[in-house]
């Protein structure tokens, strides 16, 4: 090799070492769970605030599709608070109603939002509702 290639072959190795390095750094804070970088999810508490995202443990208490039949809204108990969740079409909704059943224990991850004076985790992915147990 001339030394116009050798320069060209080291250029492009110390390039793609700087990608892997930045990606292994900064990557997986960036990419875990497809959220930015310093939004990572709270525990949920009665004071958790509008717009917050949280997650929690609950029990479903109840279910039931939308009118249009597209969204799942699921009342959960969480430390004896009533709870709703919101599932839209999007992030799964009719193969939760398929896998979800009363007094099933769920993993919820979502923001805290409020619809019709009542406080609401609304769901924005499939991978943020797991289930824990079934009853």
């Amino acid at each position: 090799m001339e030394k116009e290639e050798k320069v060209m072959v080291l250029l492009l190795f110390m390039t793609l070492t700087s990608l892997v390095t930045a990606y292994l750094c900064f990557g997986p804070e960036l990419t875990a769970s497809g959220q930015e970088a310093g939004k990572e999810a709270k525990p949920y508490t009665r004071e958790s605030g509008e717009g917050e995202k949280v997650f929690l443990e609950a029990q479903v208490l109840s279910k039931r599709l939308t009118y249009t039949g597209e969204h799942l809204l699921l009342q959960v108990d969480h430390n004896s608070e009533v709870l709703s969740v919101f599932i839209p079409k999007t992030a799964g909704a009719e193969s939760f109603n398929n896998s979800i059943q009363k007094g099933d224990i769920i993993s919820v991850t979502g923001t805290v939002s409020e619809y019709e004076g009542k406080r609401e985790i609304k769901v924005e992915r499939n991978e943020d509702i797991l289930l824990i147990d079934r009853q």
